[in-house]
């Protein structure tokens, strides 16, 4: 037990999927997942152009 030395190689045999794959056989749609994208990229620029806005000068 204490010299369990296994040197023989473990190959895997599993099949291995691709991204496209996953996207084509996934339940998710795709509309709905392009409005989500343009709601959180629409939330982005206006955060991002308050931050980029000049302050008044007092």
């Amino acid at each position: 037990m204490l010299g369990n030395k296994d040197t023989t190689l473990q190959v895997d045999l599993r099949k291995r999927n691709s991204m496209k794959d996953e996207i084509l056989y996934s339940n998710l749609d795709i509309q709905s997942c392009m409005v989500v994208l343009v709601v959180i990229a629409g939330l982005l620029l206006s955060v991002i152009s308050v931050v980029a806005a000049q302050a008044p000068i007092i």
